[in-house]
C-alpha cells in the first residue's frame, strides 16, 4: 500500500496541470527535427552538439539511436511534443519502479521502497520528466547496470557481461561521458573474470550493437567522431575548450544518491526516528517546493510563455504563410526558431526556408518582446533580409508577440 501510495503521487505531481508546465524550448525542438527529418533521409549520426567544438571547429555527435526511437512519437502523437513528453514522464517513473525492483532484489524491502521514494520525488527528476531530452535516459541505464554487475557478480552469467556491453554502448550513443562507466565496469568485468578473453569480447560486441550506427559511421569517415572527441579533450585540458561540469553528467548517479539516502534513513531510523522523521520531512518539503517546480508554468523557457503559446503562434504562422518565408526569435541563443520551425513544418504542414536562408527574404516571422526594437536589432536573421514593415501578427504570451516582417 505504501508503494502503490507513492507512484500515485509520483504521478499526480507530474501530471498536474501538465499541458502548461511541458516545457518546449530549442533543445526539444531540435531533437524532435533531426528525428522528424529521418523520415525523409535516415542517417548514422543523432543531433549535433552545437555548442560544443574542437579548435578545429569540428562539431560532434551524439548516437542516432535516441532520435531513432523518437520516430514512433512523432507518428503516434501527430508531432505534438506534449503528447511526446508524456512518455519521458512514464520513463521517469518507470526508472522509480526499477529502482524499486533492483533495490528489493540486492538489499531489502524497505531500503527499496525509501530508494524509490527519494528518487520520484527529487526535484531534478520531477524537472526532467516534464521535457524531451536525450539525457534523460541515463538513471535508468544508471540503475540497470549497476543490476547486471551484481547479477554477474552472483551467477557470472556471460549474458550478463552482454547485456552490460549493450548499455554502455546505449549510454555512450546518449552522453560520451558515458564513455567513463563503460570503461569502469570493462576493467571490473575483466578483473573478476576467469575466462578475461571471451568475457572481454562480449562485452566489446555489446558495446558496439548498443552504439551500432556511430561504429559504422566512424568506419566509413575515418573516426572522425573519435579524432573530434580526442581533440576537444586535449583543448580542454589545454583551457581551450568550453568544457564546463554540469549536474546532467551526473545523472546515470542519480538512483545510487537515492540508495544511499536510503541506508542513511534506515539507519537514522533504528537510533534516532525524530531526526529521521525531521530529515525526510525536509527532503519532501525542500524538492516539492523547489524553483525548478513550477505548479503552474514550464521550467526553462521564457517567463510567461507556456508550450500551447509556441503552438498558437505556429498555427498562427502557417496559417498567413504564403509562398517563401522564414522564422526567427530574439528572445535567446536560438535565433533560427527552432521551436517555431518544428511545429510549423511537422505539425502543421508550411515549410519555413532553412536556417541560412535569411538574406534577399520576402517574408519572415519574429518570436520577439512585445516592446522589441527592429530598429536596432543586432540580429543577422532579422538584418540580413531587410528592410522591413513590421506589424504584429499574434500575442504569444505575456510579454511576447508574433511580428509578421514584410519587404520593403
Amino acid at each position: 500500500m505504501i508503494l502503490i501510495a507513492i507512484f500515485l503521487l509520483a504521478v499526480l505531481v507530474r501530471f498536474y496541470n501538465f499541458p502548461n508546465r511541458v516545457t518546449f524550448w530549442s533543445e526539444q525542438a531540435r531533437s524532435l527535427v533531426v528525428s522528424a527529418n529521418y523520415l525523409k533521409t535516415p542517417s548514422l549520426l543523432g543531433q549535433s552538439y552545437f555548442v560544443r567544438q574542437d579548435s578545429n571547429s569540428h562539431t560532434f555527435y551524439a548516437g542516432a539511436l535516441f532520435n531513432y526511437s523518437l520516430v514512433p512519437l512523432l507518428l503516434i502523437s501527430g508531432y505534438d511534443p506534449i503528447v511526446i513528453t508524456v512518455f519521458f514522464t512514464f520513463l521517469n517513473l518507470f526508472t522509480g519502479w526499477v529502482i524499486y525492483f533492483v533495490v528489493k532484489k540486492i538489499f531489502s524491502k524497505n531500503v527499496a521502497i525509501i530508494s524509490c521514494a527519494l528518487f520520484l520525488f527529487n526535484d531534478w527528476m520531477i524537472y526532467h520528466s516534464l521535457f524531451i531530452w536525450i539525457y534523460n535516459p541515463l538513471p535508468l541505464l544508471g540503475i540497470l547496470t549497476l543490476y547486471y554487475i551484481w547479477k554477474y557478480f552472483k551467477k557470472g552469467k556471460i549474458s550478463s557481461i552482454f547485456i552490460l556491453g549493450l548499455l554502455g554502448g546505449l549510454g555512450v550513443s546518449l552522453q560520451f561521458l558515458f564513455l567513463s562507466i563503460a570503461l569502469a565496469v570493462f576493467i571490473i568485468l575483466v578483473i573478476r573474470s576467469n575466462k578475461k578473453v571471451t568475457d572481454a569480447l562480449f562485452y566489446s560486441l555489446g558495446v558496439i550493437l548498443g552504439n551500432l550506427p556511430m561504429v559504422i559511421f566512424e568506419l566509413r569517415h575515418n573516426f572522425y567522431e573519435s579524432r573530434t572527441l580526442v581533440q576537444f579533450f586535449l583543448d580542454t585540458l589545454m583551457g581551450k575548450s568550453n568544457a564546463a561540469i554540469a549536474y546532467y553528467y551526473f545523472l546515470p548517479f542519480w538512483p545510487i544518491f537515492a540508495i544511499a539516502g536510503a541506508f542513511l534513513i534506515t539507519v537514522l531510523w533504528k537510533k534516532l526516528k525524530i531526526l529521521c522523521v525531521l530529515i525526510v520531512s525536509l527532503y519532501f518539503f525542500l524538492n516539492l517546493t523547489s524553483p525548478r517546480i513550477n505548479w503552474n508554468a514550464p521550467t526553462g523557457m521564457p517567463i510567461g510563455m507556456t508550450t500551447k503559446d509556441i503552438d498558437n503562434a505556429s498555427k498562427a504562422v502557417a496559417i498567413d504563410a504564403e509562398g517563401d518565408f522564414n522564422v526567427a526569435e530574439v528572445l535567446d541563443f536560438d535565433k533560427q526558431a527552432y521551436t517555431l520551425r518544428y511545429l510549423v513544418e511537422y505539425k502543421y504542414g508550411k515549410k519555413p526556408l532553412d536556417v541560412v536562408s535569411y538574406q534577399n527574404l520576402n517574408l519572415l516571422y519574429v518570436l520577439a518582446q512585445t516592446d522589441y526594437d527592429f530598429k536596432r536589432s543586432n540580429v543577422w536573421e532579422i538584418n540580413a533580409g531587410g528592410p522591413y514593415n513590421i506589424e504584429p501578427l499574434s500575442g504569444v504570451g505575456e510579454p511576447y508577440t508574433l511580428y509578421r516582417l514584410d519587404k520593403q
